[in-house]
C-alpha cells in the first residue's frame, strides 16, 4: 500500500488543525471544518476524533489556551486582553476554561515560570489516545432497504424509552409480524456535541410496504459496500468500535468513506437478554480508493 494512501485521512485532519491554529479566535461551523478536510459531514467528527484523540472544538480550546499561556509568558498584557485575543468573550469565561484545563489560575501561573513552561508543553500536544485492541472487520455488499425512523434528540441513555414508544406504535398499528430488524443511526458523535443536542434515528425494518405516519418517516439504508465490525456487550462499548473503524482500520485500508450514514444493526433484543449478551453490527459506508483517485485539495494547489 502506498504511504499516501495509508495516511490519507491523517493529511486531511492535519489541514483542519492548521486551519484552526491560524484563527483560534474564530468559531467555525462543523460544515466549514468538514469542507476544509474534504470529508463528508456524515463522518467528519468521528474521523477527526479517531485521528487526533480529541474533538475539533477540543482542539480549538487547547490551541486557544496554549496561545494564551505563551502570551502570559512573553507579554505583560492584562488577562482580559489575552482572553479577547484568543477568542473568549470575557475574562471570566477564559479564566474558568484555563483553570479547568490546566489546574492553575492564569494570574498566579504568570508568576510561576517553571509550571507555566510545563503547562505550555502539555497544551502543545493532543491528548494521548487509548489503544484499541485489534478487531476483525468484514467488507460486505448490502442491498438497499427501507426502515421507518424516529428522530431522538438528547442523551443516549433515553434511547430505550424512545424505542419503547416506537414499538408501542407498531403494536397498536397491528404490524408487529412485519418486524425484520432493529437499527439505529447515530447522526452525531456523542463526544463531539452537547448531550442535549445529540441526534439519533431509532429505526425498525418493517418491510418495503410499511407506511410512515405521524413522526415516523422513511429512511434508506444499505445500497453499497460497508466495513462491518461486530460488538458484544453493553451499547456504551460501541464507541471503541467506532474509533477503531474510523481510525486504525480506515488508515490502514485501501478504502475511503462515502456519503451516507454509519448505522447499527441490533441483533439481540435487549429486553430479553442481559447487557453482556447484547450483539450489534456496525456498518460504515466505504468504497475502494482507485490509483488515480486524486486528493481534490492537493490537485488544486
Amino acid at each position: 500500500m502506498k504511504p499516501e494512501t495509508q495516511h490519507r485521512y491523517v493529511q486531511h485532519i492535519d489541514r483542519v488543525v492548521g486551519f484552526l491554529n491560524e484563527q483560534v479566535d474564530a468559531v467555525p461551523s462543523l460544515q466549514n471544518l468538514a469542507d476544509v478536510a474534504g470529508i463528508s459531514p456524515y463522518h467528519f467528527n468521528r474521523v477527526y476524533r479517531a485521528v487526533t484523540g480529541e474533538t475539533p472544538f477540543g482542539t480549538l480550546r487547547r490551541l486557544r489556551l496554549v496561545r494564551a499561556a505563551v502570551m502570559l509568558k512573553d507579554s505583560q498584557k492584562p488577562i482580559t486582553e489575552i482572553a479577547f485575543d484568543v477568542g473568549y468573550e470575557s475574562s471570566q469565561a477564559f479564566s474558568k476554561a484555563f483553570r479547568e484545563t490546566t489546574g492553575f489560575n492564569a494570574s498566579n501561573l504568570r508568576r510561576d515560570p517553571e509550571n507555566l513552561a510545563t503547562v505550555i508543553s502539555a497544551l502543545s500536544k493532543p491528548p494521548a489516545q487509548a489503544s484499541i485492541a485489534s478487531l476483525e472487520v468484514k467488507v460486505v455488499s448490502v442491498a438497499p432497504f427501507k426502515v421507518l425512523a424516529h428522530r431522538h434528540t438528547g442523551p443516549h441513555k433515553d434511547l430505550f424509552e424512545t424505542y419503547g414508544r416506537f414499538f408501542e406504535w407498531i403494536e397498536q398499528t397491528g404490524i408487529t409480524e412485519r418486524m425484520r430488524g432493529i437499527y439505529g443511526i447515530p447522526i452525531d458523535d456523542v463526544q463531539g456535541v452537547p448531550e442535549c443536542d445529540c441526534r439519533f434515528d431509532c429505526c425498525f425494518d418493517l418491510g418495503p410496504d410499511a407506511t410512515p405516519a405521524s413522526e415516523y418517516r422513511d429512511v434508506s439504508l444499505g445500497g453499497g459496500t460497508y466495513a462491518v465490525a461486530h460488538h458484544v456487550g453493553p451499547y456504551e462499548g460501541l464507541e471503541d468500535k467506532y474509533d477503531f473503524l474510523y481510525g486504525t482500520w480506515l488508515k490502514s485500508s485501501n478504502r475511503k468513506l462515502r456519503e451516507g450514514p454509519t448505522y447499527n444493526h441490533y441483533l439481540a433484543d435487549p429486553g430479553t437478554l442481559p447487557p453482556e449478551k447484547w450483539e450489534t453490527d456496525i456498518y460504515m459506508p466505504i468504497e475502494e480508493i482507485l490509483a488515480n483517485d486524486a486528493d481534490p485539495h492537493r490537485a488544486s494547489q
